[in-house]
């Protein structure tokens, strides 16, 4: 090939990157698609809650509009991958379902797809299964969009459910007939929108000229509590536009890892005029991001117990914390966990403390990595000595043991499983221990993603794994 032809398709190829991985585009691609759910759908269902997918879909809705997200991943709706998650199980959204009568529950998607598979499949999925669970006479109970999946794949699906509700079953966790009554009968039904989605288009009054938006609702005519299922970006060619005075990437939200420059989706709300401002380039936004993060820290380390530690009782025995990160764990703060913990556990590259204390251990794992996830097989060892010394001390003062990590949804839910499957599955005074099997572990993991409401508890594959070769 030609150097100079070679020269141009690199430069070419530099450039395409550029635009994908611009912070500026990102951002702005954000903020379009935010109006789209603002401006387009939460009006057409303003009675419904708003749930953002993390963690793509947390970036198109302003915290101010809502109070839990949902946790459905693409993969478990892949081709001949079709599950329902015990990991993920979602059921913290039953509550808000039998309230509202409906949610909206907002994602995106990359280029080439009209919506993610997480929307087109996975939901349907869970739907399925929980309809199928409550009233098992019934046969149509899966809704899938005819325009993402086919008509063969739908019928896989289908054929699939039965041996997913038997593992719902299995889990012992929910009751078919408090199910049925806290519904009144009616089943889940997903719906779909997206820009330019059927649903969401207006009509012309032919007498006043007036744009009339359609009057039906979802589960007018059904005996179905409506799920919302929201696509916010659009479907561009090859995945990008350019009539906005900047490039529009569709789905830019997704994989934040690669263009963010450490901004997240609070960041961005809580700043949402400077982000806004299309005079701001690249160099400019990457600074202001640095400066918010620099903020953070500081603050961080001026803040209250209360504002740095959320913290769930698991038992009376056990609780699992959040902590903020780059805490520094000041005599104050110290005085305030010994007034309401009898051990603290620690498992943080960020937190640190201002000087030892005999009730608080530390270890140097981080929530979110693969290299902790797996060190966090050779420390266990040391963490159970650990509670085993501390255990009978938190009957006795009636103070629990808190184990805390950076997001309190990964690793220290890995030890915390790991205290549940030791310390309360046996009658652990009289030394009778009971055999550890994949299935107690698999039922503490349920019952505690079932008692931690505030957030989604989804530890990762690896931490389960470190967690599985130590108990067994």
């Amino acid at each position: 090939m030609d150097s100079d032809v070679k020269f141009t398709i690199n430069q070419i190829n530099r450039d395409i990157k550029k635009e994908y991985t611009s912070l500026k585009n990102r951002v702005q691609s954000i903020l379009l698609d935010n109006a789209f759910v603002v401006q387009r759908v939460i009006p057409r269902f303003p009675n419904y809650a708003l749930i953002p997918n993390e963690r793509c879909g947390l970036w198109y809705c302003d915290p101010r509009h809502f109070n839990q997200t949902s946790y459905f991943k693409s993969t478990d709706g892949h081709a001949n991958q079709w599950d329902f998650s015990t990991r993920r199980l979602n059921l913290h959204l039953l509550p808000i379902l039998q309230e509202k009568e409906g949610i909206i529950i907002v994602d995106s998607t990359r280029r080439g797809k009209l919506m993610p598979d997480a929307l087109s499949k996975t939901i349907p999925i869970w739907c399925a299964v929980l309809n199928s669970f409550m009233q098992p006479d019934k046969h149509d109970v899966l809704f899938t969009p005819p325009k993402c999946v086919s008509q063969s794949e739908h019928d896989s699906i289908r054929s699939r459910i039965p041996l997913l509700v038997d593992r719902v079953k299995k889990l012992d966790i929910l009751d078919a007939q408090d199910l049925r009554k806290r519904f009144r009968g009616k089943i889940l039904r997903p719906f779909w929108v997206y820009p330019g989605s059927d649903m969401l288009r207006s009509s012309v009054d032919p007498f006043t000229g007036e744009v009339v938006e359609s009057k039906w609702e979802p589960g007018s005519d059904e005996q179905v509590i409506p799920l919302i299922l929201c696509t916010a970006s659009y479907r561009a060619q090859d995945g990008v536009d350019k009539r906005y005075g900047f490039t529009y990437v569709q789905g830019a939200a997704d994989d934040h890892e690669l263009w963010s420059h450490g901004l997240n989706p609070k960041m961005l709300w809580d700043h949402w005029s400077y982000f806004h401002d299309l005079d701001h380039d690249d160099k400019e936004l990457e600074g202001y991001v640095e400066s918010l993060i620099g903020f953070v820290e500081a603050t961080d380390h001026r803040n209250r117990l209360a504002d740095i530690i959320e913290v769930d009782r698991i038992t009376n025995e056990l609780s699992l914390g959040k902590l903020k990160d780059h805490t520094t764990i000041t005599p104050n703060i110290a005085q305030e966990l010994d007034s309401g913990f009898s051990f603290v556990i620690v498992l943080s590259q960020t937190v640190t403390l201002s000087k030892p204390h005999d009730f608080i251990k530390t270890y140097n794992l981080q929530s979110g990595s693969k290299r902790s996830s797996k060190d966090l097989r050779g420390a266990l060892t040391e963490i159970d000595r650990t509670i085993s010394t501390h255990f009978e001390k938190a009957i006795i003062k009636r103070k629990p043991i808190v184990v805390c990590c950076n997001s309190g949804t990964d690793i220290s839910v890995g030890v915390v499983l790991m205290i549940l499957c030791k310390y309360y599955s046996q009658d652990w005074l009289l030394g009778k221990p009971d055999p550890v099997n994949k299935f107690m572990i698999r039922r503490h993991l349920v019952q505690l993603i079932n008692t931690v409401q505030q957030r989604n508890v989804n530890p990762s594959r690896a931490t389960l794994n470190s967690i599985n070769s130590f108990l067994m």
